[in-house]
């Protein structure tokens, strides 16, 4: 029961985004404390909430894309499905409590109703959704700099780079849920531009990100600790995706890159913390 109540909560995606705000914590030169559990928790129900969400509205496809998940599965019900997202709003309601009033606009006025749209609205249109589902991802960065330290200043390059990846992540998710979605009448980018076309954006984008990468180290000035990782943890496994893009263009590529690319991301939030003493959080 608790392995299929984490499995469709993502847990592990959700301890991506509480180190997202240790992260930004640290960055910031905010302690570690209670503000800072608070942030953590709240970052990580709204998450899971969006997780449960998505399976549901996604059940269809997820017949094909995703056989072994909990809700097509049965291995848990509709009613279970409430009973989790009735206890995580209680939790988030009594959390949010404890935060200022400026982070929590941030929560209501943009965060609740695009995590509501998407599933609504936006998830069907080509690209876009995509981005609103990786604007979300990175408003982590956004969210935890109000919530600890508001000073009216944004963590932009955690922001960005966050955002950056999470793209080309949603677009390969999108390959590789083709069929269900095809079936489910979904109007995905593959679908909208075809698989062959969507995979040379996918490679075209590859490259942009392998360049955009290196910007901060030119502009910013950082140490060459800072592009030693890079290269080593995220230039590289760019590189080698580009590679299996090219040569191996099928599901089973999709599905591997799409974990490489949850591991890069963590890769990139370690590399971020190298940052700190440069000029950019001035």
């Amino acid at each position: 029961m608790y392995k299929n109540i984490f499995q469709i909560l993502r847990f592990h995606n959700l301890i991506l985004g509480g180190l997202a705000v240790i992260i930004s914590g640290y960055l910031l030169n905010h302690p570690f404390n209670f503000l800072t559990i608070i942030c953590i928790l709240i970052v990580m129900i709204v998450m899971a909430m969006a997780y449960v969400m998505n399976d549901y509205v996604d059940i269809q496809s997820d017949k094909i894309n995703h056989p072994h998940r909990p809700l097509v599965t049965k291995k848990i019900s509709y009613t279970q499905i409430f009973y989790i997202i009735s206890i995580l709003s209680i939790l988030l309601f009594i959390l949010i409590l404890n935060i200022n009033y400026y982070a929590l606009l941030f929560l209501v006025i943009i965060i609740f109703p695009l995590t509501i749209t998407y599933n609504i609205y936006f998830k069907n249109i080509p690209i876009v959704g995509n981005l609103v589902t990786s604007l979300l991802l990175g408003s982590i960065f956004i969210f935890s700099e109000i919530t600890l330290n508001y000073s009216g200043h944004i963590l932009t390059l955690p922001f960005l780079l966050c955002v950056a990846f999470n793209l080309l992540r949603e677009m390969i998710k999108d390959m590789h849920d083709y069929e269900g979605d095809f079936h489910n009448n979904s109007y995905t980018a593959p679908i909208y531009f075809g698989k062959r076309t969507m995979n040379k954006i996918i490679i075209i984008y590859n490259f942009f990100l392998i360049l955009i990468c290196l910007i901060p180290y030119f502009i910013f000035h950082l140490n060459i600790n800072f592009l030693l990782f890079l290269i080593i943890i995220i230039e590289i496994p760019l590189l080698y995706s580009v590679f299996l893009l090219i040569k191996f263009p099928n599901k089973r590529t999709y599905k591997y890159l799409s974990s490489l690319l949850k591991y890069l991301c963590l890769g990139g939030l370690l590399i971020i913390m190298l940052t700190k003493n440069s000029n950019i959080y001035v």
